[in-house]
Formats: C-alpha cells, structure tokens, sequence
C-alpha cells in the first residue's frame, strides 16, 4: 500500500509541474524584422543615401539568413515560445497597419516605398516607440492590441550597419548592430538587447570613408552580419534569460 501511495504521489507531482511549466510558458509574437539600407557614420550623409537609393544594393538576402538563423538556431532556446509567423502574418488588420514612425528621414520620401529597408517577407515595417511617444502612436501597442489573442507580448527585431574608420582613416569597415526589444502586454519593456558585430574585411577609405559602391560595401555587410551572429550564439540566450520574467 505504501508503494502504491508512493506511486500515486509521484504521478500527481509530475502532472502537477507539467501543467504548472505549461501554464507559464509565455507567448510573443515577432512582428517585425527588417535591416536599415542607409548605412551610418561620421560624414556619411551624401554617400550613404546615395548607396542606399542603388537598386543595386541588396540586402534582401543577408536579412532573410539572418532571420532564418534567428528563428531556428536562437528563438528554440528562449524562456518563451515564438508565435508561428504565418498568424502575425496572415491578421488582416496586421497587414493593413501602418506605423505613425514610417517617415524619410532626408527628402521625405515614404520609407514603404522600400527605399531605405529591407524587410522579411511577410512582416510589416514597426519601431519601438517607448513610453515618451503617445500611447496611441506606439506600434508595440497597438501591435499587441491586433494580436493580444494569441500572444502575452510582442517583438521588434532589426539590424542596423555603420561605417568604422581604421587607423589613420586609410581604411575602414562594417559594424553591424543587432537590436532586439520584448514588450509585455501594458507596454512595458521587458528587455533591449544591442549588440555588434564588425566585419573582418576592409576596403581602402580617404578620411576613414570608403567609396561607397556596391561591390565594396555590400559584401561588408555580409561579413559583419556574419561575425554578429556568430558573437551573438553565447550571448543572446543569457541575456533573455535572465531578463525575460514578464
């Protein structure tokens, strides 16, 4: 009898934890994910909107490796579980927002256009606006009102790319930055995450500003947003877990 109770004891622990961790276990749902074509840095203007206004300069494809490596080496490690994109995606009131944030920053052209990012095929362009911005104009808000049903918070992910002089400014290359942000369903942050990545290659440079041609530049960005990526393995999954408690 008292191995039966024994038995019976351990049975209803396991479930007891197992419901208990499956009741935790919290939903966000990424709604963005997208690079900044307009490369930075010191005296980077003229040149910078050039490149990034040459339908030549894609990167379209160093973006959806970065995702495909976000989603399937790093997101099966969160303390929370991604919502599948495809009911982001698919929300007929997703798909038809459109952020208060969606502005050129030099000649007023409509960053929808497509001009200045690339974005995942599938997402929507958003900014973490923050709790200075009218609750009203915030797209973690209003992101989260749209897709509240299926999730306990939502995501913005994006990348972002600097020019680095070198030494002397005879040469220089890619920084790429990786930012990630996590609201809870108040509009809290839970955490922000900003790392970089430079890239090993380098291209000569005048004044530590390099010719800024396709050929030169976007083979940079690739070699950065490998080297990010490949620094952000050890370090993302502590940073989450250690923040994300919402």
């Amino acid at each position: 009898m008292k191995k039966i109770n024994l038995i019976l004891a351990c049975i209803f622990a396991v479930l007891f934890l197992s419901t208990k961790v499956i009741a935790q276990e919290k939903k966000v749902a990424l709604v963005t994910f997208y690079c900044d074509k307009k490369i930075g840095g010191t005296g980077m203007g003229p040149a910078g909107e050039s490149l990034m206004k040459d339908p030549n300069f894609n990167l379209q494809p160093i973006l959806n490796k970065a995702y495909t490596r976000f989603t399937t080496e790093f997101a099966k490690d969160f303390p929370f579980k991604l919502v599948d994109q495809k009911i982001v995606s698919e929300n007929p009131q997703y798909k038809s927002y459109q952020s208060r944030f969606l502005v050129d920053t030099s000649k007023g052209i409509n960053k929808a256009m497509g001009i200045q990012y690339a974005v995942v095929d599938g997402f929507i362009w958003a900014y973490s606006g923050g709790p200075l911005v009218k609750v009203e104009n915030r797209d973690e808000v209003n992101l989260y009102q749209i897709l509240k049903d299926n999730c306990d918070g939502v995501m913005l992910v994006y990348i972002d790319y600097e020019i680095t002089p070198g030494m002397g400014g005879f040469s220089a290359n890619i920084t790429a930055y990786f930012n990630m942000t996590l609201w809870d369903k108040n509009g809290k942050k839970v955490f922000t995450i900003r790392e970089s990545g430079a890239s090993k290659k380098k291209v000569a440079a005048v004044g530590g500003i390099p010719v800024m041609s396709v050929e030169k530049i976007q083979p940079l960005c690739e070699d950065a947003t490998d080297v990010l990526f490949a620094e952000l393995q050890g370090k993302i999954n502590k940073i989450v877990k250690k923040s994300a408690n919402f």
